[in-house]
C-alpha cells in the first residue's frame, strides 16, 4: 500500500500477509489467496483496524480522511476477490460508499 520496502538482510525483504476479509469470528473469511494482501508491519495494522480500505478499483483510501492514496500495487498473477474487498469495506472500515 505505502510502497515501502522493508530491508532485513542484504537481498531479504519483510512483509505481512494480511486477510482482506478476516478470519474467524465474526468475519469467517478463507484462508486463500484471493483474501490476502502482502503489507508493511504499519499498514497490515491500519487495515485490520479499518484505518485503510480499498475501493472495487483497487485504490487505498485513508478511512479517516477520505484521501486517495493512490492505487494498491498488486502483482500481475495476484487475483483479489473483490467480494473480500466490499466486505472489508462494510465490516471492517464501516464506511459510506458514495452511490
Amino acid at each position: 500500500m505505502c510502497g515501502q520496502a522493508i530491508q532485513v538482510r542484504k537481498n531479504e525483504y519483510y512483509s505481512e500477509a494480511a486477510h482482506i476479509r478476516p478470519l474467524g469470528r465474526p468475519h469467517q473469511g478463507p484462508d486463500v489467496l484471493e483474501n490476502l494482501l502482502c503489507l508493511c508491519p504499519n499498514d497490515h495494522v491500519r487495515f485490520d483496524n479499518g484505518a485503510l480500505y480499498l475501493s472495487d478499483q483497487l485504490q487505498v483510501i485513508n478511512t479517516l480522511t477520505g484521501e486517495v492514496m493512490g492505487p494498491l500495487r498488486v502483482h500481475k498473477n495476484h487475483k483479489i476477490d473483490l467480494n473480500h474487498v466490499a466486505y472489508h469495506r462494510t465490516h471492517v472500515a464501516a464506511v459510506t460508499q458514495p452511490r
